[in-house]
């Protein structure tokens, strides 16, 4: 299989070679415009490339402030219309066609005359998909021929510099797209595919791509990186208002069912859904993730929401849930927000899991090797509720939450151990049956207010946030616990133990920010441009927790109080954080070309901890106070060259202090639940402090220009942790038991590394190849003692993944990955041996479209693992097809586990050991699923994303512009900053 994998993307190297485009078959377009009265050079002209044949889009530019423009790779022998458009000016076109004779085409001057009619009254005649209003840019859905029940993603897949992957994000130009938003808000919930997959490219006025300022931060720093790239979808006066979402049943064999049912509705003040499912196919079944299956695109892409093969055990869901969202304004502007939300849902769980365990513990000369099997039957029910207000505007932002939930839990479980030295000698067994069932209810509120004052001269800029929790909880359990040494007898141990617990927790917070500090202080003095902020946040908690513990007695036949586990405990905890932020900046900008930003900053920062634990033990009875420095210090790098590419770097470093808890200083110990492992404690731990290092390092090319996107990350972390809290283990050779002391030791350290790098091309006929790797290193090394010997214990973890995503234009699309991972420990003591796990992962899927409505799906997954030499094939298969007039209903076939090979298989590696799980899963089964989209946007217009014709649907029709271009520098194709202004 990995091979076959290998091969694949082999395959698909040609296509890359391709993508890259013929030189020697292909020519460029250059010129300048400017004012033909004047000379001087037009700013955020549009420049759209056509080919005369079918008017279709190849290509645009936005000028700079240089007027220049290049258009690359056209292909020879191909008519291609060149359109020049600016308000206040006269429209300009020309055909040209490029031969191997005449390779290239240099205007030199394009001189646009200016219009005799006022700005705001100049008719383009041709229907221009692509301008710039001030620092925005506009995506018209007119110019774009597509199918009536086309929606706003097939469009997006057809603007040049747009790159729709396949994981869902959105880039243009290079840059990830942060939110995308409808009418000036979010779209039932973040992912975008709500917007783009749901409404119909009819029902669009224009899409609007521009940066704006992340208001969630107070952005004291002006750091670029803080800014957003933001998409608004404008809808129509007429389409503001509609309805759409899903209902579908399926039935199957091996008894397997689905249900699901989803309405979504929305006008200009009013957004809401419902959702509702039932299953036994291990679909996870939230509130999102209802809404996002609902989309009406006519395939999926990702396969998405169908039956969870990789869920452990049998899991039958049942849920209902909703939300609402209420807007007292009705602006377009998503800087401001005066927003009521509520959301409440109901999940019923039932789950059947049995598995297997194969673990190897190194110790002293000897390798443990335990066989594990457990099954387990649990229900849990869950309910949520919200209430939330949001009012924020240019300066000022107040928001409060109110969060309830409610449960009960209720598990049965068995379970069995061997435990083996390497040569196979028994040395132990053991079993436990355990019964458990509990109930909770919390609390959560929190409010906050910023006020983010841009005028020097007062002293308002501040923020304040407080949160409050709540949470009590009630549990009683039942073990039975049977303990088999086969060396020594009087190392048997039986439990039949009684546990019945109340817990509550309350955690409450206060913490508040004043950004003008520097200004009290220093009053207009500019202090070399340092920025000051003086943050504290104070928290109180107090957690209980009381517990009675009884032991089965055979003489009485009657559970009896153990006194020694039976304890009320009470931890009260108060903390204060104070800092102060030094930052300051560094930026050079040259006008359409460059913007350089660096910012070094300091947090100088306190921690005072006390906290005090009341137990009915004595000897858990402790008072501590706690004062530790904790600094952190940070440089921030960002380079933009307009149109060319951006780079963003990053190195911090921290200081992180950790208490040991109550349980570490003074454990409750009971043996009848983790008969393998018993921690003993210290009483005599002191706190660990950890320092560490951050870096990282982002590029991604911007240019318009380029039909291929390309961006890469590389980051690492480093730390070091001084008095770490490690353990001290000590092996009973005789029946495998470990016992554990804590001590504290210097030299544990972390390392981690990363490296991200993704690239997409524009092929031809709206087909996309897109390829992605990445590599992710991790190492842990801890000084400890196994047996009495001093060891040094190194955790490895390496990853590797090779992903390719193929679209063939509006037939399909094909993806295949490839991974690898890595775990292995490491001893320094001759005495102990090292461990080592290695698993492959392949994974294909494929999507296509092979005649109209009908969409043939297949996934294949395979994963073998060396250390149990185990292996798991996974291959569904689906066909949906569309029918009615509107395309909106539907019925799929879905043939799941075609090989009956599916095994859930998962490696833990810590380091001393090394375990490998098999669990149970979803097996072959067959399945038929009838499902129906009712939708409807706007008045009336045809359902289904029909509607009133366009002029880019008929491929004709002019289209006036009377919006007024900004006429002021940069812009987001230019390469300006991003504002916070209206959107309209």
């Amino acid at each position: 299989m990995r091979i076959l994998i290998t091969v694949l993307l082999i395959a698909f190297l040609p296509s890359l070679l391709l993508a890259q485009k013929d030189s020697t078959r292909s020519g460029s377009i250059t010129g300048i415009v400017k004012d033909s009265a004047d000379d001087y050079a037009l700013q955020s002209v549009t420049i759209t490339l056509y080919k005369k044949s079918d008017s279709s889009l190849v290509n645009y530019h936005i000028t700079g402030e240089d007027g220049a423009f290049t258009f690359n790779d056209i292909p020879f022998f191909t008519p291609v219309n060149i359109n020049f458009s600016f308000t206040g000016y006269n429209p300009f076109s020309k055909t040209i066609t490029l031969d191997s004779t005449n390779r290239s085409f240099n205007f030199k001057n394009v001189l646009l005359a200016k219009s005799q009619g006022t700005m705001d009254e100049v008719v383009v005649k041709a229907v221009v998909p692509i301008t710039m209003n001030g620092d925005t840019l506009e995506i018209n859905p007119a110019a774009f021929k597509l199918d009536s029940n086309a929606v706003v993603e097939d469009m997006l897949r057809r603007v040049p510099g747009v790159t729709m992957w396949g994981d869902g994000t959105i880039t243009v130009n290079g840059r990830k797209v942060n939110n995308v938003y409808v009418d000036g808000k979010p779209f039932f919930g973040s992912d975008p595919a709500m917007a783009t997959q749901n409404l119909p490219k009819n029902a669009i006025e224009k899409i609007q791509v521009y940066k704006e300022t992340d208001y969630t931060k107070d952005n004291i720093d002006d750091n670029p990186a803080d800014s957003m790239l933001t998409m608004n979808i404008k809808l129509r006066e007429d389409k503001k208002f509609g309805y759409f979402g899903k209902a579908g049943a399926g039935i199957g064999t091996d008894d397997r069912y689905e249900g699901d049912a989803s309405g979504l509705a929305y006008n200009k003040r009013i957004r809401g859904g419902i959702a509702a499912s039932m299953n036994n196919i291990n679909k996870s079944a939230g509130l999102q993730e209802m809404f996002q299956q609902s989309t009406y695109r006519n395939y999926n892409p990702n396969n998405r929401y169908v039956a969870n093969f990789g869920s452990n055990g049998i899991n039958r869901v049942l849920f209902l849930g909703g939300n609402v969202q209420y807007d007292f304004s009705q602006t377009n502007n998503s800087r401001f927000n005066n927003q009521l939300r509520a959301n409440y849902d109901f999940r019923n769980t039932r789950n059947f899991t049995s598995s297997t365990t194969d673990s190897r513990n190194s110790a002293t000369d000897v390798v443990f090797l335990q066989d594990s099997r457990q099954e387990s039957t649990s229900e849990n029910n869950a309910h949520n509720a919200g209430l939330s207000y949001n009012k924020r505007d240019q300066d000022k932002d107040f928001a409060v939450n109110f969060n309830f939930n409610s449960g009960t839990s209720e598990r049965n479980s068995t379970s069995s151990s061997n435990k083996a030295i390497e040569d196979g000698t028994r040395v132990s067994e053991s079993s436990n049956a355990s019964f458990s069932q509990g109930s909770n209810n919390g609390i959560n509120f929190s409010t906050s207010f910023r006020n983010k004052d841009d005028d020097d001269r007062n002293l308002k800029s501040f923020g304040i946030n407080y949160n409050l929790g709540y949470n009590k909880s009630e549990n009683e359990s039942r073990n039975i616990t049977d303990f088999i040494s086969y060396e020594n007898a009087n190392d048997d141990r039986y439990f039949n133990r009684r546990n019945n617990s109340e817990s509550s927790s309350f955690n409450n917070s206060l913490g508040m920010n004043y950004n003008a500090l520097k200004r009290l202080l220093f009053g207009n003095f500019s202090l070399w441009n340092i920025n000051m902020v003086l943050n504290n946040n104070v928290s109180f908690s107090r957690s209980d927790v009381n517990s009675f513990v009884s032991d089965y007695d055979s003489l009485t036949g009657k559970y009896i109080g153990n006194d020694s586990l039976t304890n009320d405990n009470r931890v009260t905890r108060i903390e204060d954080r104070p800092s102060l932020r030094l930052s300051k900046n560094f930026t050079r900008r040259l006008s359409d070309r460059f913007n350089r930003y660096i910012n070094v900053s300091a947090n100088i920062q306190g921690q005072f901890l006390t906290e005090k634990n009341e137990s009915s033990f004595d000897y858990r009875n402790i008072d501590r106070s706690f004062s530790f420095f904790t600094p952190s210090a940070a440089v921030g790098y960002n380079y933009q060259r307009f149109n060319r590419y951006t780079i963003e770097a990053n190195l911090s470093g921290n200081s992180t202090p950790s208490i040991p808890s109550v349980d570490q200083l003074r454990p409750i110990i009971d043996t009848s639940t983790s008969v393998y492992n018993i921690n003993l404690g210290n009483a005599n731990l002191r706190p660990s402090v950890t320092n560490g290092v951050n870096f990282s390092f982002n590029y991604r090319r911007e240019q318009p220009s380029r039909k291929a996107d390309l961006s890469f990350e590389v980051n690492g972390a480093a730390s070091g942790v001084n008095d770490g809290i490690v353990d001290s283990s000590f092996y009973n050779r005789q029946n495998g038991r470990r016992t554990i002391y804590m001590i504290n030791m210097d030299g544990r350290r972390n390392y981690s590394a990363g490296f991200t790098g993704r690239t997409s091309f524009k092929l031809k006929n709206n087909k996309v190849l897109q390829f992605n790797y990445s590599l992710n290193y991790s190492n842990t090394t801890s000084p400890n003692y196994v047996d009495g010997l001093y060891n040094i214990a190194r955790a490895n973890g390496l990853t590797h993944n090779l992903g390719v995503f193929y679209t063939l234009g509006d037939i399909g699309n094909i993806q295949a990955s490839q991974a690898i991972n890595t775990n292995s420990s490491r001893q320094s003591s001759r005495n102990l041996q090292s461990l080592n796990a290695v698993n492959y992962i392949t994974q294909g899927n494929l999507n296509l479209s092979p005649i109209r409505d009908l969409t043939i799906s297949t996934t294949i997954n395979y994963v073998t693992n060396n250390t149990t030499d185990q292996s798991s094939t996974l291959w569904n298969a689906f066909a949906t097809y569309r029918f009615l007039k509107t395309k909106q209903a539907e019925v799929k076939l879905s043939a799941m586990d075609i090989l009956k090979k599916n095994q859930n298989i998962s490696t833990t590696a810590g380091l001393t050991n090394l375990s490998t799980t098999v669990s149970n899963g979803l097996q072959q089964f067959f399945m038929v699923t009838l499902s129906y989209y009712p939708r409807k946007f706007g008045g009336g217009g045809r359902r289904g994303g029909g509607g009133r014709g366009e002029g880019g649907e008929g491929g004709g029709g002019e289209r006036r512009n009377f919006e007024r271009r900004g006429a002021g520098g940069g812009g987001f194709g230019g390469g300006g900053g991003g504002g916070m202004r209206g959107r309209n």
